[in-house]
């Protein structure tokens, strides 16, 4: 009998329901990619250097020599250095993008560790970031991709953005003053570290992210307001922010490296995937004006 109910079949219990599926299930459709944003809209006030890489075509190699401008218009040019018994194709011009990203290109860095591969780029000597402290706070951003064979004993400790110099050269004794002054870089787990000398403290001030999965774009910005540093993943903090205050970045008066990590002055290796769009603030930025559209975060 309960059968009989459930299955009621008659002329007076059919009906129709008008639905337009296409707003019903909008909330589930995919985010479709943000269009390409000029330059004038990224520039923000505070803005210290914005690099961008869709000035080249896809596979082919970034020249030696030329310099890829700063378009904040502050003369934080970069140049390409290879690291010995490195090729052409260790850093190329890339048509791969997040779909959140402001230009629709980026940079693949080949570069390997054991020993060091690779090619990065370096702020040139005139560049007046290359002096500076930011005492009131800071925003670094930048857009990344790990690519699927992603190894621990070949790319892990990967610097993707730092400082050339060490804690030492900054005046710092504390923990290891072998190591940068600055740097955001990879784990051998792939879990972000932004690792800095901050001018109030002798030692380090560490900002961990989480094990990024593989094969897929992700927006990392680290946020200090002065006082405390906050990293964020794709528009979200991290859980393992340091509680400390951590006042500004110590310098030790030498240039920035996009995609490298150097010990000791030493680079021992290049970063092995994509890097976007990267921008540097003097101060803390809310997420909502992050380089992350706000569809997308």
């Amino acid at each position: 009998m309960q059968r009989l109910e459930i299955e009621r079949t008659g002329s007076q219990d059919l009906f129709t329901l008008d639905i337009d599926f296409e707003a019903r299930f909008a909330g589930f459709a995919p985010v479709p990619v943000a269009p390409p944003r000029p330059v004038r809209d990224l520039v923000v006030p505070g803005t210290v250097a914005y690099w961008r890489f869709d000035g080249g075509k896809d596979g082919v190699a970034v020249p030696d020599g030329t310099p890829i401008r700063d378009l904040s218009g502050h003369g934080n040019d970069l140049t390409r250095v290879t690291l010995p018994g490195s090729d052409a194709n260790a850093l190329t011009f890339s048509s791969q993008f997040h779909d959140g990203q402001p230009a629709h290109a980026s940079l693949r860095f080949d570069g390997s560790k054991n020993p060091a591969r690779g090619a990065y780029l370096r702020t040139v000597d005139s560049a007046p970031m290359n002096t500076a402290t930011f005492p009131r706070g800071y925003t670094v951003e930048a857009f990344i991709n790990l690519p699927s064979n992603f190894t621990n004993g070949s790319h892990g400790w990967a610097g993707l953005f730092g400082q050339v110099g060490t804690g030492k050269q900054a005046g710092k004794t504390g923990d290891d003053p072998s190591e940068p002054a600055v740097t955001l870089s990879l784990s051998d787990g792939a879990e972000l570290q932004w690792a800095v000398f901050p001018t109030n403290q002798n030692g380090i001030s560490t900002a961990w992210g989480h094990e990024l999965p593989l094969g897929r774009w992700w927006h990392v910005a680290v946020v200090n307001d002065g006082c405390h540093t906050t990293m964020y993943v794709e528009g979200c903090p991290v859980l393992r922010n340091p509680k400390t205050p951590s006042i500004g970045l110590s310098n030790p008066g030498n240039g920035w490296m996009l995609g490298a990590y150097a010990y000791n002055n030493l680079v021992e290796q290049g970063f092995y995937g994509w890097i976007g769009d990267v921008r540097v603030v003097e101060r803390a930025l809310a997420v909502r004006d992050f380089m992350l559209v706000p569809a997308l975060r």
